[in-house]
């Protein structure tokens, strides 16, 4: 049996991985190497803290609201949407300047999927003079899918795909420069490292660290804190009546993305998703998860 199907088909179902994750198994193979993946515990001590992550990467997405219908034709009739985009003309200019839009949408059209959902992230933008009315600008989409959860399981994949990137980047440092401060070696991912480890001169050798029992135990470590890569930051969760009210309840997405995205799912028609890429010579807003 190879490595990725033994993980999926352990005999034990607390130790089997959810079926919409196997493309992060496979990318957890890719980044711990065959010689972790192939000892005997491997994948009853991994699936449970993938679950875990995925858990509560669904538990903060469900936070997220939506999905809000931004097609043109519901501008003027919608309060909310009026209230997001400044003009008409910004949710053309959303959709088809956005990086993670072309690709997804042409795939949807093909496949003649008459509407698409996604993520929205806008960020605020404050008006000189004090203005009390919110402004909002850089409207941008990603997660593009023909389903409300389609889109919410591919933020959810972003968000695992990106903590595990991270581990093998981590990892990398270690190998690049064979040795590192012990301070700078946080294969448990703590935000406490210093507390956790107080001696800070001690160095960590990448022949000593990178032993497979360690990459696991890294790995593992790091699907266990999950909230170190993605956070939704919502004040409220009581459900706003009038358009300024979801505005103000709008969470805030905490991703490595420096900048501060308020964030909403939203649905659109296909047919204005292609018309808007068209019309745009180049994508350059994007969200960094």
């Amino acid at each position: 049996m190879g490595f990725f199907s033994k993980l999926l088909n352990q005999s034990q179902p607390a130790a089997c991985v959810l079926p919409e994750t196997h493309a992060v198994v496979r990318q957890i193979v890719g980044v711990l190497g065959y010689d972790v993946v192939a000892t005997p515990d491997y994948g009853a001590r991994l699936a449970p803290a993938l679950n875990f992550a995925v858990e509560y990467y669904d538990k903060q997405i469900a936070q997220i609201p939506g999905p809000l219908d931004i097609s043109a034709a519901h501008y003027m009739h919608h309060p909310l949407v009026h209230a997001l985009f400044p003009a008409r003309q910004e949710i053309a200019h959303g959709i088809g300047r956005s990086v993670d839009v072309k690709q997804p949408l042409a795939f949807l059209a093909g496949a003649d999927q008459p509407e698409v959902f996604a993520l929205l992230g806008v960020r605020r933008r404050k008006l000189p003079g004090g203005s009390v009315d919110p402004v909002f600008s850089d409207h941008t989409l990603r997660c593009l899918a023909a389903t409300e959860s389609g889109a919410r399981q591919g933020l959810r994949t972003a968000a695992l795909t990106r903590l595990v990137a991270a581990y093998g980047e981590h990892l990398e440092k270690l190998r690049k420069h064979d040795k590192l401060p012990r301070a700078s070696w946080n294969i448990e991912n703590r935000t406490d490292l210093a507390a956790a480890d107080a001696d800070k001169n001690a160095m960590a050798i990448a022949g000593e660290e990178l032993r497979a029992e360690n990459l696991l135990r890294g790995m593992v470590a790091w699907l266990q804190r999950p909230g170190e890569h993605l956070q939704v930051l919502a004040e409220s969760r009581v459900a706003a009546a009038d358009a300024a009210q979801q505005i103000e309840a709008l969470p805030e997405l905490g991703v490595r993305d420096r900048r501060h995205w308020l964030v909403c799912f939203v649905r659109f028609p296909t047919a204005e998703g292609v018309a808007a890429m068209h019309n745009e010579q180049g994508q350059h807003r994007y969200i960094r998860i």
